[in-house]
């Protein structure tokens, strides 16, 4: 007994200091939030456009998708802790060339696709890499607890932004806010340990190229499943606001809808990625899906206060929850290069959040929550395409198996 204990003792030690290193950072980038708090006094101050002003936010979601498939692509061969720094470094970089010289060009370029888009990718994936590493058992409570903790900087550092943006102005704020960020991130990222690259798959085979993952079944249903059950989510982070505000509810209303989003997303995280290394993928997506489906329903159908923020809640939990199995999905689609994997479905995930959110807003009004409900209907048909795919499996493998016996 003694000596099994002392066995874990290091393991649960690198946990804890995996976790203190790559949660503080991952909250870090969550500073991405903060543009929609101080976005009103950008326009009202510097007498930005709202589609500049727009354009800072969307780029975020460029480089992060490019950042999240090359990210992937080395964590499978390089150490996690190298792409962390590198990651930081490029926030750091980018944050300081925009804050020192404020432009539409700079906060596009710098602060939004350089450093939260591009070193937020390569952060996300050094960070699931080591969660994996001492979490090998649990891919999915890994990558719901690192995807997490970037969604909680959400209800945590728009409230504080919003405070120091009234009290200061919204630029000196946001340096503020961003040299803690990046202060809390390098101080904690310091005390994750030196893990080494991950080691090559038991098959021995080489690793598969990004062309041959997306060919596999497993993995190209996963992808098409985030892209069709993260619009709604999406699109309710930006619009639930304005919703309320066209129903003719109260200010309160409003806000709390938002708020609503970001717990749900939050908690949807953790939860999904948890729940997925007990129930499987599968189950949990078709959960994610019909929660979407819910929320179009009583979104579109309610027009008070508990209605909205009722579906706003299933709508932010449905859109963290598609983030938060991705861990899982890639370890069981690609087991032999899950971190490769990661970056593929975390594109799609980008893809869905982005293109898929600016078709509802190109429909508009109540019809847009059915337009994105229907995008989680057409999700329903590849959880069935998914399962039939696993019942051949199954059938196959239990008739080489067959075949085995007999031939022994």
């Amino acid at each position: 007994m003694v000596e099994g204990e002392a066995e874990r003792r290091p393991t649960r030690a690198a946990l804890a200091r995996v976790l203190v290193g790559a949660l503080p950072l991952q909250f870090a980038f969550g500073l991405v939030y903060s543009w929609g708090a101080v976005a009103p006094s950008v326009e009202r101050e510097w007498h930005w456009t709202p589609l500049l002003v727009s354009a800072v936010f969307s780029a975020t979601p460029v480089g992060y998708g490019a950042g999240i498939v090359l990210g992937g692509r080395l964590a499978d061969r390089l150490p996690p802790r190298r792409l962390c720094w590198s990651g930081l470094g490029l926030l750091a970089a980018g944050l300081t060339l925009a804050l020192s010289f404020p432009s539409g060009a700079t906060f596009i370029i710098a602060y939004s696709m350089l450093g939260l888009g591009f070193g937020g990718g390569l952060a996300l994936a050094g960070s699931i890499a080591a969660a994996r590493q001492v979490l090998p058992d649990r891919a999915g409570a890994a990558g719901g607890l690192v995807t997490g903790a970037y969604a909680f900087a959400a209800p945590v550092q728009v409230p504080i932004i919003s405070l120091l943006a009234a009290s200061m102005g919204w630029l000196p704020a946001l340096r503020s806010l961003g040299l803690a960020m990046i202060g809390l991130g390098a101080m904690t990222l310091a005390a994750m340990p030196a893990l080494p690259a991950p080691r090559p798959h038991p098959s021995g085979s080489a690793h598969p190229s990004l062309v041959a993952l997306l060919r596999r079944p497993r993995l190209l249903t996963a992808i098409l499943l985030e892209i069709a059950g993260t619009p709604l989510g999406a699109y309710a982070f930006v619009h639930a606001a304005a919703y309320a505000q066209a129903l003719g509810l109260a200010a309160v209303v409003a806000t709390t809808a938002i708020t609503a989003v970001a717990i749900g997303n939050a908690a949807g995280r953790v939860a999904g990625g948890a729940v997925s290394d007990r129930l499987g993928v599968d189950r949990v997506l078709l959960a994610i899906l019909l929660a979407d489906l819910a929320a179009a329903a009583v979104l579109f159908l309610g027009s008070g206060p508990a209605s909205l923020v009722a579906g706003a809640l299933l709508a932010g939990s449905a859109f963290g929850g598609c983030a938060g199995v991705i861990g899982r999905l890639a370890e069981d689609a690609a087991a032999d290069a899950p971190n490769s994997a990661f970056g593929l479905l975390f594109a799609g995930f980008a893809v869905g959040a982005g293109p898929g959110s600016l078709l509802g807003a190109s429909v508009g009004g109540r019809h847009a929550w059915l337009v994105m409900g229907g995008l989680a209907g057409c999700g329903l048909l590849v959880v069935a395409w998914r399962l039939r795919l696993g019942r051949q499996v199954r059938v196959l493998g239990q008739h080489h198996e067959d075949q085995g016996q007999e031939d022994r």
